[in-house]
């Protein structure tokens, strides 16, 4: 994967979003009984909550606004609880809920679920919940083959939906036995990072990418591998490209930061690292980048000066050209 630096602050802030509510309890796994876990990745639940007066045509004092980005999920359901018990959404009265939602995922038949707490319902008004859901589609096919009583396995990572990040290193894919992450095993006969053969058996399989200072990882544990069976794992982060495509060969480096950070800062323009989501400085100024929008720091020759770029959006599925 292109070289991205990830600073603190992005990592607090791209978990989960953290509003007045409380997202906890966020489980993804497979029918097939992988159990999906990330670390120091771009998965992000954005989440509120707005009041508006109840009218009589309203069918419940609360209601679901619901989006997801990119290939994520099929279907989506929610439930309502109060001190540990179900409540009908439509004769909820005021007080306060946790609302807990699921998911069917798309990639490979499972579901996506975690829970969201504080939320609010007051007299004579209707709750809109509005949630974001941003994480990476997993798929696994599975294909009979010979292979000598062992188990075949191919890692691929897309940026987006038919977009490969053909890094060498991106994707490489680890195997422990089933709950002992202290000690790697070697595969049988490995065509490189993310191609080889393993004895069949039950193994959590971690997938890298990302730069070495601040690497991604995701976790397909409790993966049962069959002898004789290939297994192809695609990871798609969901994500989009942003590519400098200025003339000016002076700039050196593309600063990431939160939308209104430009208008915020006093003085001349210039980085700050307590602020910075991430850095892209590739010889051809191209990354993967999560959705959202971003106020962008030009870097001329190594901090010589800079000047800002704002209001960027980045979506998925997207290249983002910025000049």
């Amino acid at each position: 994967m292109k070289k991205i630096i990830f600073f603190l602050l992005f990592i607090i802030v791209m978990i989960f979003s953290l509003q007045a509510q409380k997202v906890s309890n966020y489980t993804c796994k497979l029918d097939n009984g992988i159990v999906i876990k990330t670390e120091h990745c771009w998965n992000h639940v954005w989440v509120g909550q707005s009041f508006d007066a109840l009218k009589s045509s309203d069918q419940a004092p609360l209601v679901l606004n619901m989006r997801t980005l990119g290939n994520l999920i099929s279907g989506s359901s929610f439930k309502l609880f109060s001190s540990g018990k179900e409540v009908r959404v439509q004769s909820a009265t005021p007080g306060t809920y946790t609302m807990k939602l699921t998911f069917k995922l798309s990639g490979k038949p499972g579901t996506l679920s975690f829970d969201i707490n504080d939320i609010v319902i007051k007299p004579q008004s209707k709750t809109t919940v509005s949630v974001t859901l941003y994480d990476y589609q997993i798929s696994i096919t599975e294909k009979s083959s010979s292979q000598k009583g062992l188990s075949d396995y191919s890692s691929k990572v897309y940026v987006y939906n038919g977009y490969e990040d053909t890094d060498p290193s991106c994707g490489k894919a680890t195997f422990y036995l089933k709950g002992a992450h202290e000690k790697a095993i070697t595969s049988n006969a490995s065509k490189d990072e993310k191609d080889g053969k393993i004895k069949p058996g039950t193994y959590d399989i971690l997938i890298t990418f990302g730069s070495a200072g601040r690497q991604q990882k995701v976790w397909l544990e409790n993966f049962v591998m069959k002898p004789d069976v290939s297994y192809s794992i695609s990871t798609n982060l969901n994500a989009g490209v942003i590519t400098y495509a200025g003339t000016n060969k002076d700039v050196k480096a593309l600063h990431l930061y939160p939308a209104g950070t430009a208008n915020r800062q006093q003085g001349a323009p210039a980085p700050d690292k307590n602020l910075e989501i991430m850095k892209c400085e590739e010889q051809n100024m191209t990354s993967p980048c999560p959705p959202g929008s971003y106020d962008i720091l030009l870097n001329y020759n190594n901090g010589a000066s800079y000047q800002w770029r704002k209001g960027i959006a980045v979506t998925t599925g997207a290249r983002v050209s910025v000049k």
